[in-house]
């Protein structure tokens, strides 16, 4: 199988391009978790890539290449990308209103309720944005793919969800899966978006022929959300399908952990300062990108309270590595200060300097911290996956403890290998703090072998299989390592 068969589309390219300080054009990897994990699909299978251009260096690549252009992400397979250029009014609205205000809050359950959300004439406009995008998106992906007799179409994240009705209308006979990387809410709370987007959503995507998530709450949640809200929807709950227009879709859990090319180029040694306020200290890591659904705010609450609890792991430190995303974003930025208040409150009522936050985009200091603990702890308030607990279970070198969400993705996958706490209930984080910083170390090790075992059942190289197989396709890629 080869790129002049599948099409795979996703909001975000593999690269974006910036000028250094010479005025020269670069390339460097794109940031976040859903880039990374489809560049290396990509790799595995070398496809031919259609993605926003995000920038104005991106855009003028983007006009310097028509036919689009060969990148080399990994080791593996080359992509043949192609950047997509958006009217910017389109793309603003796509980019602020509908992914960050409306569809990442709402399936997130980012929205209390009383206070937001609201949606107003812009909230409207916006969607009817998002349409043009979609379509947009759609046409580019069918003029891409006109002169191939059987292509496959390969959708991953959720500003892709309206995109496979119109490539259905189009090229009825060609596979397609819509991957979504993040949570899908329950029908109630979904509920709460405006009727045309909650419709126009779930229309759209039930053009697939699959529709994936990482988890299997996911699905029963999707499910739910469809029988509800689209009445001439048939849903089979036990054998998680729809018919949908004479058709049978499928929606599947496909779980991933990590990428063994990715962590195979992974460098791990924490700066020579930060050494130093570590020392031989045991370390509790929380990781993860300045966006309130990480709860590190809560991660550090707890830590103050395991320590003011037990005066005997006074010694311990919580190290807080936070990954800038997004921080034009309203919350994320409020986030971002919360953290640094909360950290600042427990150095003072632990009376020296025992947590640290540092708030950087290095991938490798964020691999550096995840080989150093011993503890990791990822309280996130939901998260579609959280590649981090599968990831720091591989890299780390100390038998680290791992303390997870159960309302993760990644909590169905190690349930029974890791310790699953409620993400808002901190006294028992505290609790399970405890317990991990007292844990011999002949306990740790059993446990980090058990868990090491399960998690490398979960690679990138089974996660591309288990997509391409869920289509009728037995052509599989191997680990190119």
């Amino acid at each position: 199988m080869s790129r002049e068969r599948i099409f795979l589309a996703s909001k975000r390219a593999p690269v974006t391009y910036h000028r250094d300080v010479s005025g020269a054009l670069t390339a460097e990897l794109a940031p976040g978790g859903t880039a990374n994990v489809v560049a290396d699909l990509a790799s595995q299978l070398g496809v031919s890539w259609i993605a926003c251009a995000m920038t104005d260096e991106d855009r003028h690549v983007a006009s310097q290449h028509p036919r689009g252009m060969e990148v080399k992400v990994s080791a593996a397979a080359p992509v043949l990308l192609h950047l997509l250029q958006h009217d910017p009014a389109v793309f603003e609205d796509m980019q602020e209103i509908i992914t960050a205000d409306l569809l990442w809050a709402s399936n997130n359950y980012l929205w209390d309720g009383w206070t937001k959300p609201t949606f107003d004439t812009r909230s409207h406009r916006a969607w009817k944005h998002f349409e043009t995008f979609t379509e947009t998106f759609a046409t580019t992906l069918l003029e891409r793919s006109k002169a191939c007799p059987n292509p496959v179409y390969l959708l991953h994240d959720y500003q892709m969800c309206g995109v496979p009705q119109h490539l259905r209308a189009q090229r009825p006979e060609a596979p397609q899966l819509l991957f979504v990387h993040i949570p899908w809410p329950s029908a109630d709370y979904w509920r709460m978006l405006p009727r045309p987007m909650r419709e126009g959503l779930l229309r759209g995507m039930l053009g697939a022929d699959v529709i994936a998530f990482f988890a299997t709450r996911w699905v029963r949640n999707f499910l739910a959300c469809v029988e509800d809200l689209l009445p001439e929807a048939r849903v089979d709950v036990p054998s998680a399908t729809v018919r949908w227009e004479g058709r049978a879709v499928r929606v599947e859990a496909m779980a991933l952990g990590y990428s063994p090319s990715a962590l195979d180029i992974r460098e791990g040694e924490v700066s020579p300062e930060l050494a130093a306020w570590i020392g031989d200290h045991p370390l509790v890591v929380h990781s993860g990108r300045t966006d309130p659904i990480k709860n590190a705010e809560r991660a550090v609450l707890a830590f103050t309270a395991a320590l003011q609890e037990d005066p005997g792991l006074r010694h311990a430190r919580l190290l807080v590595k936070m990954n800038p995303n997004r921080l034009s974003v309203e919350a994320n930025q409020q986030y971002r200060e919360r953290v640094g208040r909360a950290v600042e409150a427990a150095n003072r009522s632990l009376g020296t300097e025992t947590v640290r936050l540092v708030c950087t985009n290095s991938v490798n200091g964020t691999f550096a911290a995840l080989r150093r603990a011993d503890v990791l702890l990822l309280n996130s308030t939901v998260d579609g996956q959280n590649l981090t607990a599968f990831e720091g279970t591989l890299f780390n070198q100390r038998d680290a403890v791992l303390i997870l969400s159960e309302r993760c993705g990644a909590a169905e996958a190690l349930a029974s290998v890791s310790r699953l706490v409620n993400p808002f209930d901190i006294v028992e984080q505290a609790q399970a703090l405890r317990e991990a910083l007292r844990a011999s170390p002949a306990e740790r090790a059993e446990a980090a072998r058990r868990r090491r075992e399960v998690v490398l059942q979960y690679d990138l190289p089974t996660w591309v299989r288990h997509q391409l197989s869920s289509l009728g396709l037995g052509e599989a890629p191997g680990d190119r390592r």
